[in-house]
């Protein structure tokens, strides 16, 4: 199921690729388009970058993290914590697909919870 809907999420308009990732870095599943990186290396450097964004929210008293983006010239990148020590991670084509993909997140992010509980 979580292939199912990583695959759901990469034909969304603006995604170049998507990637379950463990909370030790390890890359669980990955898709992506031809002109997209290759994801597997960025588990990672993914997994320590939500690890800050938890350490800053904990300074700052504000609860939980939702998402972090990370904005480049060559499009944002998405990191959504999930249960069960788990990360979505989305790389888009450029700001003007945040919409879309967030929208598409608010239906693939429960069914990725699901499937990995």
């Amino acid at each position: 199921m979580v292939q199912e809907v990583l695959g759901e999420l990469q034909v969304t308009k603006g995604v170049l690729a998507s990637a379950l990732v463990a909370e030790d870095g390890f890359v669980v599943e990955s898709l992506r388009t031809e002109e997209a990186p290759d994801v597997d290396f960025l588990g990672g450097a993914a997994s320590t970058a939500l690890a800050s964004a938890r350490a800053l929210s904990q300074e700052l008293n504000r609860g939980e993290v939702e998402e972090v983006m990370v904005e480049y010239p060559e499009g944002p990148v998405l990191l959504v914590p999930l249960e069960a020590g788990y990360l979505l991670v989305v790389l888009m084509d450029s700001m003007q697909s945040l919409g879309r993909v967030r929208f598409q997140l608010k239906k693939s992010v429960p069914r990725l919870q699901e499937a990995l509980s």
